[in-house]
């Protein structure tokens, strides 16, 4: 059997703002995590969460619930936020430290978990969802448009990652898994 690069359990992580990281008034405002579990050579469980936050609730709150819900040995895919040059220019004038990042809470949280930062442009994430057959956000969408489609933007995260590091068979059969699942999802009834 040849080593996998695709990790037992890997989860992909998309943390929406309502402005830049260190802006003034900068809160999260919803996150999605997409989960992968392989099991066996050609098996994999998919699991979403999706949560949408009100401004005032405290980051810390938000990043503690996130933590604990990601089991011990998982490797999480992070997405970096583009850096605002705005925010940033005002803390280099001002002179004030940034404090922690999300990725930084996280991290202190989870000590013991590969966590990957990934930096990678709205066009890339987009085009890797769509190939997926996601409808994704684009840089048209309203942020309310924005906030719905994290979820498929976790998946395109995972997807980027499973192309780039899985041998072509496994990716092929990840993608298939997916897409089986995905056809799952999408003819569940809508509850109200």
């Amino acid at each position: 059997m040849t080593h996998s690069l695709h990790a037992p359990v890997l989860a992909s992580l998309i943390i929406i703002r309502n402005r830049p990281e260190f802006a003034p008034g900068s809160a999260i405002s919803t996150l999605a995590l997409f989960t992968v579990e392989r099991f066996g050579r050609r098996q994999a469980r998919f699991h979403v969460l999706h949560r949408a936050f009100h401004r005032r609730t405290p980051r810390a709150r938000i990043i503690d619930d996130l933590c604990a819900g990601i089991a011990p040995g998982t490797e999480l895919l992070v997405r970096m936020p583009q850096i605002d040059e705005h925010a940033h220019r005002h803390q280099n004038a001002t002179g004030a430290a940034p404090g922690a990042t999300d990725l930084d809470l996280i991290q202190r949280q989870l000590p013991d978990n590969t966590i990957v930062p990934v930096q990678i442009s709205d066009a890339q994430l987009v085009d890797a969802g769509r190939g997926l057959g996601l409808e994704m956000a684009d840089a048209w969408s309203t942020p309310l448009q924005r906030k719905r489609r994290a979820p498929e933007e976790a998946m395109a995260l995972w997807a980027i990652y499973t192309a780039a590091y899985c041998r072509g068979a496994e990716a092929k059969v990840l993608f298939a898994a997916f897409k089986a699942w995905r056809a799952l999802q999408d003819a569940r009834p809508i509850t109200f």
